[in-house]
């Protein structure tokens, strides 16, 4: 069929359009512009949609599942997610500058990885990839936001205390509350789903291999990231923490999440987590 194989074309060019529109629209303070590139990628984010119904109800969708085409896609697919509903949740369209860019890039990995497998337990079934895998990468979505807020948080902050060109900047940036609370709510929804995924990752393994956890440097990474993670979350429902601190360890978590996720991946050939052709 013709529209499958134009898909990939189709969203690499909205997503990349509606970046560029988004940067320039920004620079220029064009609201037209900025909503005419969120437009773009509410399309792209349709086909992108329509992409991974393909995958997954096509002749090939059991193999098609551990593929590293279509699990790049689900995770570029999950970043667009998760923006929209902050986007509706905290009316914080900013947050298009790191969502659209990631989208773009993990889509354009997902189509530069076709044959690639990832190497998952025989045990594979529908409840523990999407338990596991699911929950994951939706943290690591929300992750990706609160890395993005953290950067704008830190920036608007520095202005701030510098006063340099602050009222120019101030007209399009939303206050460093409304940043701090995108980190606060990714700790607050991101940390138990990425426990969850751990924690069904430990009970998959464990069905598959008779083994719980092994010296794998991606489970290592995984437990670093629960570790900083569950400080985070702590030290905000708990301490209260506010401000620079918690957007910074928000910022740290995710490049953490990262190397894992491409690093390991594709550099560690060893790895129980890797890819394969």
């Amino acid at each position: 069929m013709i529209l499958p194989e134009l898909l990939p074309i189709l969203v690499i060019a909205l997503y990349f359009l509606g970046t560029v529109l988004f940067v320039v629209g920004s620079a220029l303070r064009n609201d037209r512009l900025k909503n005419s590139a969120l437009v773009l990628g509410a399309l792209g984010f349709a086909l992108h949609s329509l992409d991974l119904v393909h995958i997954m109800t096509g002749a090939d969708a059991t193999p098609g599942l551990t593929a590293g085409r279509f699990l790049f896609c689900l995770l570029g697919w999950g970043m667009l997610l998760i923006f929209l509903l902050l986007w509706w949740r905290l009316k914080l369209k900013f947050l298009a500058v790191v969502a659209m860019p990631l989208a773009l890039m993990l889509y354009i990995t997902a189509n530069a990885t076709v044959g690639v497998n990832a190497k998952l337990p025989p045990m594979l079934s529908g409840l523990f990839f999407f338990l596991h895998i699911g929950t994951l990468f939706a943290s690591m979505a929300l992750l990706a936001m609160a890395f993005g807020a953290g950067l704008a948080f830190l920036h608007l902050e520095k202005r701030i205390k510098t006063k340099a060109g602050l009222k120019q900047f101030q007209k399009d940036m939303p206050s460093l509350d409304t940043f701090d609370r995108v980190n606060h709510f990714v700790a607050l929804c991101g940390f138990p789903l990425y426990t969850l995924g751990l924690a069904s990752g430990y009970v998959w393994a464990w069905l598959a291999a008779r083994r719980v956890f092994s010296l794998d440097p991606k489970e290592l990474l995984a437990l670093a990231v629960l570790v900083l993670y569950a400080y985070l979350f702590h030290q905000r429902l708990a301490m209260g923490w506010r401000g620079r601190k918690p957007a910074v360890m928000a910022i740290c978590v995710f490049l953490l999440t990262v190397i894992s996720m491409l690093g390991v991946n594709f550099l560690v050939p060893t790895t129980f987590h890797g890819f394969k052709p």
